[in-house]
């Protein structure tokens, strides 16, 4: 597996980390293309735990499945302003994952939102503020990607449990007033630019077999 570039997604991406924060990477690999076109490679992500760093390995065809599902979990990998490992086709993934932005992140976000609400705060496993503003700030964040089409990571503060399902209201309203299309208006220029990626990297795969 080619490792291709490494973003930090953590509360770092949103100015909101300490001192004592994790580390949390989204790491995008190759896989060789012989082994694709073999039947050989399963493209299931997975997740080393190394101390306080948290590196989640994501294959770039798996990326651009979910990037075109507007899966916030991979947008964020590919959108983070912050770039620990950069990659030389990184800028034109980016443009091409703003290209396709379009309601499905609503999905993604809400549900991302309501699991995380009732898994900390109905239960009462964790309804602090600082849980409160890691839920609120990923809602706000999909509210201005609704309505403007533009992600934002801003920190966030003072939120409390009962702030939750306003929040998640207004990602409703949001929805409603979007004007994203329903579904990626360029979705064959994503998937062209991962075959070029793929074709390359069979090239230099046969290139290196004949030195």
């Amino acid at each position: 597996m080619k490792e291709l570039f490494v973003t930090n997604v953590g509360s770092h991406m949103w100015q909101m980390n300490h001192p004592g924060s994790d580390l949390d990477l989204f790491v995008a690999v190759l896989a060789p293309t012989k082994s694709i076109l073999r039947g050989e490679f399963d493209d299931q992500s997975r997740v080393e735990y190394s101390g306080p760093t948290d590196r989640q390995y994501h294959e770039l065809g798996r990326i651009v499945n979910q990037v075109l599902r507007n899966n916030w979990n991979y947008l964020s990998g590919v959108m983070s302003p912050i770039v620990v490992k950069d990659w030389s086709r990184l800028s034109e993934l980016h443009r091409l994952a703003a290209m396709n932005y379009s309601k499905r992140a609503y999905h993604s976000i809400k549900g991302l939102a309501e699991h995380n609400y009732e898994k900390y705060i109905v239960s009462e496993r964790d309804d602090s503020a600082k849980r409160c503003n890691t839920i609120a700030r990923t809602i706000i964040m999909g509210c201005k990607l609704l309505r403007e089409g533009v992600i934002e990571y801003r920190p966030i503060t003072g939120t409390s449990p009962k702030d939750i399902p306003k929040f998640i209201d207004e990602l409703d309203l949001a929805l409603k007033e979007s004007p994203l299309p329903d579904d990626p208006k360029h979705e064959d220029e994503l998937r062209e630019f991962l075959y070029d990626v793929r074709v390359s990297s069979l090239e230099e795969e046969q290139d290196k077999r004949l030195r």
